[in-house]
């Protein structure tokens, strides 16, 4: 092999990864609130494929909206990325995914969207959404 074919091999196989965690990404998912105070609130997050971000938060008496855009950054030989933006101050930022597969998302944020890693640190946890 030549050096040429094994530079597209690798572009080829670092652009099927990304997208690999993309597609799986795709869809509805079940945020858990992981304190006790915000109890009898449902919020779901769907991810589209045009990268637009849908959450959506139930109260007892409410119904809130709002949208976002996201992207994944994904390098070789380094964790997966998911930078949210334009949701809220508070959940805006740059997650590293712990965990995704067809049932659970785990992410924890490594900075805030300004880069920023002081005060950056949640996690959020979620569980797929069956149709």
């Amino acid at each position: 092999m030549n050096k040429w074919s094994i530079i597209i091999s690798l572009f080829v196989l670092f652009s099927s990864c990304k997208k690999h965690v993309e597609n799986k990404l795709i869809g509805t998912w079940h945020y858990y609130y992981l304190s006790a105070a915000d109890t009898g609130i449902t919020q779901l997050w769907t991810f589209n494929n045009s990268s637009e971000l849908i959450r959506v938060i139930h109260r007892q008496d409410s119904l809130f909206y709002d949208t976002a855009t996201w992207k994944v950054d994904k390098k070789i030989a380094e964790p997966s990325l998911l930078e949210i933006s334009g949701l809220d101050g508070y959940f805006d930022g740059t997650y590293q995914i712990l965990k995704l597969n067809k049932k659970f998302l785990y992410l924890q944020r490594t900075s805030l969207f300004n880069g920023s890693s002081n005060g950056a640190f949640l996690r959020l946890e979620f569980a797929k959404e069956s149709l």
